[in-house]
């Protein structure tokens, strides 16, 4: 998960434990004394209980889609933080019995061309009851569903999302640190490769499918149709900031949504992407999001833990993977916050 080398990792014990140790601790050779798991913990930052946990969760097969540009380094760094968070969620929903139903899908629509896409979002959009108005919470619409999200707080190069299943029964993504109007799609993004089934087609179509999924969902057909007026020649980009504003997908998205669904030329989408770039805002933030894009179900359920006194507060720190204080610092900044 830190991303060391053996070598890193014993000159971040000050080398009071060789790299040759180290490796026998990897490979079962050697068992390390409580001090050396102690300084080991101190060096990444972790406590010491994550070494003693029981269960170890199997992911499914994960696709990085931008795999050859992401270090295989940095893969694994994400995988194994990924599977750090699942173990500790699931560990405190067994704690709490409060196991979640998944209510979504395994790839069980099919995709032939990109155009089924508008069909398939739009029975998904139905069955969450959701019509086709603005999506409030991506992150915590798609968790309320049974879907395992992994924030992983950093920027990280061509890394923006992932998707897994655990043996087949759990959904999983995992995002890193974006824009909140990039957060959206990209989960989204992530959760058509959960359930489309599009492995039988080029891993470019399925990421163009996955992306026209998205914006779907995001902004459906007849709520585009209904802000833009129908077919337009001309579109100001002020009115692609106030659809942003309202539902949370990028201008950028937005015109290429207007494209798709034939309401503006091709050869007007295409001199808008170079007027844009030409200004130097094509790649840039466009307008605001207002809306919150998290979710808290993990800390609501060590809540509940505290206070029905399943858990303490030491073993609800561990499963949300911090250290003591900082747990009870982030208690705290609750409790403020509900006092003002």
């Amino acid at each position: 998960m830190a991303g060391y080398s053996l070598q890193e990792l014993s000159n971040k014990t000050n080398n009071a434990i060789t790299k040759q140790a180290i490796g026998k601790y990897e490979k079962g050779l050697m068992k390390p004394s409580f001090e050396n798991l102690q300084a080991i913990s101190r060096a990444l930052n972790i406590r010491v209980d994550y070494f003693l946990r029981e269960n170890t969760l199997e992911l499914g097969e994960i696709k990085y889609r931008k795999q050859t540009r992401l270090a295989k380094k940095k893969q694994n760094e994400i995988t194994e933080l990924t599977r750090d968070f699942l173990e500790r969620y699931i560990e405190t929903e067994e704690l709490l019995n409060e196991i979640h139903q998944v209510s979504i899908p395994n790839r069980a629509y099919r995709v032939e061309s990109i155009d089924d896409v508008e069909v398939i979002a739009s029975t998904i959009r139905q069955e969450w009851d959701l019509g086709s108005n603005p999506i409030y919470n991506i992150l915590e619409t798609l968790e309320n569903r049974g879907v395992k999200v992994v924030y992983i707080d950093e920027e990280i190069n061509h890394f923006s999302g992932m998707s897994t299943w655990v043996s087949n029964k759990i959904p999983v993504i995992a995002l890193s640190r974006m824009k909140k109007d990039r957060i959206r799609f990209t989960a989204l993004h992530e959760l058509g490769h959960l359930i489309l089934d599009i492995e039988h087609l080029e891993d470019k179509l399925q990421e163009r499918i996955c992306d026209r999924f998205s914006a779907s969902m995001l902004l459906p057909a007849e709520a585009l149709k209904s802000e833009l007026g129908g077919i337009r020649r001309n579109i100001h980009l002020k009115e692609l900031a106030l659809i942003k504003a309202e539902y949370g997908i990028s201008p950028q998205a937005i015109l290429y949504r207007a494209k798709d669904l034939k309401l503006i030329s091709k050869s007007y989408f295409v001199s808008q992407v170079k007027y844009w770039r030409m200004r130097g805002i094509w790649k840039e933030e466009i307008g605001h999001y207002q809306g919150e894009e998290k979710s808290n179900r993990l800390l609501q359920l060590l809540c509940r833990g505290i206070a029905e006194e399943f858990i303490t507060s030491s073993k609800a720190a561990s499963l949300y993977g911090m250290k003591l204080s900082q747990f009870r610092k982030e208690m705290n900044k609750v409790d403020a916050t509900s006092n003002n």
